[in-house]
């Protein structure tokens, strides 16, 4: 999809100032790609082969397409995405293994 065509809309990729409680569409293109996020905590903490990160920007992503999953992604500081877990609707599980 591509924004403007067909009434598909830009998404956020990520805020540039996040707040616990802030959500956000990441896309939109009705019936096709309408994921969101909401920012749930800045101080969390989690460690993934490459190492342990502290003061963790955590969203819960969800897809109304596929209500019956839910994401808890981690983003570290200076790194990006470093972990993400499958909450609901499963058990996946991506994490960092080699920093840039």
């Amino acid at each position: 999809w591509e924004a403007g065509v067909d009434g598909a809309q830009p998404g956020i990729v990520m805020l540039a100032r996040p707040r616990v409680g802030d959500s956000y569409r990441q896309e939109y293109y009705q019936g096709e790609a309408e994921d969101a996020a909401e920012v749930l905590s800045l101080t969390e903490s989690a460690t993934v082969p490459v190492g342990t990160y502290e003061d963790l920007l955590v969203t819960e992503d969800i897809n109304p397409l596929e209500p019956e999953v839910v994401e808890h992604k981690y983003y570290a500081p200076g790194v990006g995405p470093i972990l993400t877990v499958q909450v609901q609707g499963g058990s996946d599980r991506e994490e960092l293994v080699e920093a840039g």
